[in-house]
């Protein structure tokens, strides 16, 4: 594995050549430009091609952020050492889609990074989520791709001495079933993804923080509700000594004419103390009305959950990042759209041991956006109109520097989702969501 020293004495190096003598000094190399160097170690074209994609957009994002150079060294070994490896074929040609169409993004590419806004506490953090690929997903021997997480969850368990994984085991009971009947799991619609099952997700800085996703494909196999396999995961939670309190209100609210409307998609855990994991519930809604956002978010007005000044901000946001004009209809909903993804995003984070339950918003803006120049835009207006801009145009700068296949007025997608939940004093805490695009045409993972 590679050490942080022996790349930080390449990237300084570099950083002074040319100096002196009336010579321009050179621009230092980016951590992942230094990280490039080594990639040709594995004698693997398809780590070649993914590190390609990702390297460059991690070390970009983290750049922008202001991470120091050791933690976006330490973060990038990191990615390169455990998971571009088990990033599976990254066979790009037209006439070959990919092999396991992962549920992670739209195109099926395995990799979705997020820019977490800063607050008056701190920068902005960079997270990325994945799902691994093996070498048989979707075969009989492993129909639901869950081999090769499974493997790099053991070798955390070494490397990342922090982590905890009491409740990644629960869930992964609570979710999958393998003594099921295994049959081909390859999707046979093109434009339908592959039955993933598992993700993991980083925050990335100092401290790499690990949490997991858990898609309910117990009810596939079982012929049952995702709703049933989730009640079933909460009685587990108990039995485990996990009352999950809050949970109540939220099923409560899952049988009333908006609440049954709902998908499960799935629920996610931080790999730490179960004391201070959270239990996320993400569910969506093919409402896409603001009303109906109010609504989700308040749990039918049961939750005191959106005040005044926190509507006000949540429409501005919907408006701004969606380009509605500023008298639009909230009884209104969205253009159409027939994507399996299509439709309002949540989350409900419900406390273990507490019976809190906090709404978060996942406003699709691959779908409803105009383009992600307009997106964007939309952001940056509303985070100056709330003097919360002072990384905006680090953001932008970081857009640009990585969606370098086309340009980001000429189509949606790039950004995938703005989320956003209600702080103590009514402002929005938010976090932007980047696909890459890994199969967009032209992209330069080839």
């Amino acid at each position: 594995m590679f050490t942080i020293k022996d790349v930080r004495c390449h990237h300084e190096e570099q950083s002074i050549e040319g100096e002196g003598f009336g010579k321009k000094a050179k621009e230092p190399e980016q951590p992942w430009q230094t990280l490039s160097r080594l990639v040709h170690i594995f004698k693997d074209s398809n780590v070649e091609s993914w590190w390609n994609l990702s390297g460059p957009i991690l070390g970009t994002l983290m750049d922008e952020a202001d991470y120091d150079l050791q933690s976006q060294y330490a973060c990038l070994i990191f990615h390169l050492y455990h998971i571009v490896p088990r990033l599976g074929s990254a066979n790009t040609s037209p006439v070959n889609s990919p092999r396991w169409r992962s549920f992670m993004t739209d195109d099926f590419s395995p990799l979705e990074y997020s820019w977490n806004w800063d607050t008056r506490q701190s920068g902005p953090r960079i997270r990325y989520s994945v799902e691994l690929v093996g070498v048989n997903a979707g075969a009989s021997i492993d129909p639901y791709n869950q081999q090769s997480t499974i493997e790099l969850c053991d070798q955390l368990r070494r490397d990342l001495p922090g982590t905890d994984w009491t409740l990644f085991n629960i869930m992964r009971t609570a979710f999958y079933d393998p003594n099921a009947t295994i049959t081909n799991m390859t999707p046979e619609e093109n434009d339908r993804s592959s039955p993933s099952s598992l993700f993991l997700a980083f925050e990335l800085g100092r401290h790499i923080a690990t949490k997991a996703y858990f898609l309910p494909v117990k009810a596939e196999q079982r012929g049952i509700s995702r709703v049933v396999v989730l009640d079933e995961a909460i009685e587990l939670l108990r039995k485990s000594g996990y009352p999950c309190v809050g949970y109540e209100q939220l099923k409560r609210f899952m049988v009333t004419e908006q609440g049954s409307m709902l998908q499960v998609i799935l629920v996610a855990i931080d790999c730490i103390g179960s004391e201070e994991s959270r239990f996320k519930i993400y569910l969506r809604s093919p409402h896409t009305s603001f009303a109906s956002v109010c609504e989700m978010m308040t749990l039918g007005s049961t939750l005191d959950s959106l005040p005044a000044m926190a509507r006000t901000n949540l429409k501005d946001l919907w408006r701004l990042t969606l380009g509605l004009s500023p008298n639009f209809s909230e009884a209104d909903n969205l253009r159409p759209n027939r994507h399996e993804t299509a439709g309002i995003l949540y989350y409900f984070d419900i406390k273990l041991r507490g019976s809190s339950l906090q709404p978060k918003l996942y406003i699709p803006v691959k779908h409803y956006a105009t383009n992600d120049a307009s997106a964007a835009h939309g952001l940056g207006m509303y985070l100056k109109s709330r003097g919360q801009d002072t990384y905006f145009p680090n953001y932008m700068r970081a857009l640009q520097r990585t969606c370098t296949h086309r340009s980001l007025d000429a189509d949606s997608g790039y950004q995938t989702y703005i989320g956003t939940s209600v702080q103590r004093d009514g402002s929005l805490s938010l976090c932007s969501y980047i696909s890459g695009e890994a199969y967009y045409t032209n992209r330069m993972c080839t």
